[in-house]
């Protein structure tokens, strides 16, 4: 099992999927982390039957040209979009010969079959034997080399999307396990459509560390406030900033910030949780209602905060903080759903502090990306285009936070797909058949 993504040790390793594979006593799981954050995984997660292996990786060129071949082999909404933003026009032109062709799609994986880099997996592979691996992020080079040597040792390979936008937005899976599991119905659909991955090798199962969240929050309100320094009566809203990474000149948090502690009732707070793994440059004169909060453990320098990792006392927190908010606003966030699943209202910031700002530079453009048309035609959410429209949302759903709860419901159902505390149980089940069937080819 892999975790070199930051959100891997949160949205898999932390939920109840190691207990549920663990909980024979015989099953044996060895985790491959990256060699840095090797001690965070023993502190935060060693327990009987895991082996935590520390993995020194680095991708190669060879692999960024099959990057580029696979952004280009892919064409969607949300890669147009990147194509004339982040990507600086890369690809703009081969995607026209190549996107969404099977010709092309299947030469790049036969490609990267014969010639991509195996190692260090391929050592690892026949060091340990598996029964079966489990890559839980299919896009990432760490995890396609070691879909590739386990191929090559015959060990049965199970796949996973990391999250809701990778399939539209991060290029072509150019490693299709021989079982790739989804989160919902529309990644599955978006696999077959966009990738030529086969409904039958698909298993949706819904999000595994939703497990842990609906229902009563992990701790009482007194406690969450003291550990954030509110006061118990304190009402607050919960702002997700965009951050630096998405806006060139992020002028946009600083200015929402402002905006809520205007809008907000006398004695309300705004509770700041800066992105996990991003930067938010903060002003020195935020309002006095504004609490910041900085999630996430950092280790090692020189990375900034992607070399953040998320600890279950982080994840605890934000789950006592959606249940415990009255609203949740945000940028173009996964924090969109996750407020659904706790019925708490939530706002989408899509404007930009100065009018007039071109589309491919401001934040309306990610609004567009493909995987938000489905939360759009929900109606849970409402998108503030406007200074004026936030001020209003906000007004509503203080007065009214029953306001679009059957669209938050409706999230819930098509990104969630089951909220019933068996999303890890059911992927436990498909890694422990696949386990099952290797160990019985292998004795036949």
């Amino acid at each position: 099992m892999t975790s070199f993504h930051v959100l891997i040790s949160r949205n898999i390793i932390s939920s109840p999927l190691l207990d549920a594979l663990l909980a024979d006593g015989a099953t044996r799981v060895v985790l491959l982390v990256p060699v840095e954050k090797q001690l965070f995984f023993l502190s935060e997660f060693l327990r009987p039957g895991l082996i935590i292996h520390p993995v020194a990786f680095a991708s190669t060129r060879f692999e960024a040209a099959l990057r580029y071949l696979a952004l280009a082999a892919t064409d969607t909404h949300s890669l147009a979009i990147k194509r004339k933003t982040e990507l600086g026009g890369r690809g703009a032109l081969l995607v026209r010969l190549i996107g969404n062709r099977r010709w092309a799609q299947a030469l790049i994986r036969q490609v990267s079959r014969w010639l991509a880099p195996r190692e260090p997996f391929g050592a690892i592979v026949r060091a340990y034997r598996p029964d079966a691996v489990f890559a839980t992020d299919v896009q990432q080079d760490a995890d396609a080399r070691l879909i590739e040597a386990a191929r090559d040792a015959g060990v049965p390979t199970i796949g996973m999307v990391r999250s809701w936008d990778n399939l539209t937005a991060k290029g072509l899976v150019r490693t299709i396990p021989d079982t790739l599991v989804v989160n919902n119905e529309l990644v599955a659909e978006e696999a077959a459509r966009y990738h030529g991955i086969p409904r039958g090798a698909l298993q949706v199962i819904g999000i595994p560390h939703y497990d842990r969240y609906g229902g009563a929050p992990p701790h009482a309100r007194a406690d969450f406030a003291a550990r954030l320094g509110l006061r118990p009566d304190e009402r607050f809203v919960l702002y997700a900033p965009t951050g630096d990474r998405y806006l060139g000149q992020n002028d946009l948090d600083g200015f929402v910030i402002r905006l809520l502690a205007d809008a907000l009732p006398a004695g309300w707070r705004i509770v700041v949780r800066l992105p996990p793994s991003d930067s938010m440059r903060i002003a020195a004169d935020l309002p006095p209602a504004a609490l910041v909060h900085r999630p996430g453990r950092q280790l090692g320098t020189g990375k900034g905060f992607k070399h953040n990792e998320l600890t279950l006392e982080d994840d605890e927190v934000l789950r006592d903080s959606l249940a415990f908010a009255e609203v949740v606003v945000g940028g173009p966030s996964t924090i969109l759903i996750d407020a659904a699943v706790y019925d708490t209202p939530a706002i989408a910031i899509a404007f930009d502090p100065t009018p007039n700002r071109p589309y491919y530079e401001s934040i309306r453009r990610y609004y567009d990306y493909d995987h938000f048309a489905s939360l759009r035609a929900a109606g849970g959410i409402r998108f503030a285009e406007s200074p004026e429209e936030l001020r209003k949302w906000i007004g509503r759903y203080c007065s009214d936070p029953e306001l679009d709860r059957a669209g938050r419901a409706r999230i819930v159902t098509q990104e969630a797909w089951r909220l019933d505390g068996g999303a890890s149980a059911r992927l436990a089940k498909i890694l422990g058949a696949r386990s099952r069937l290797a160990v019985m080819n292998k004795n036949e």
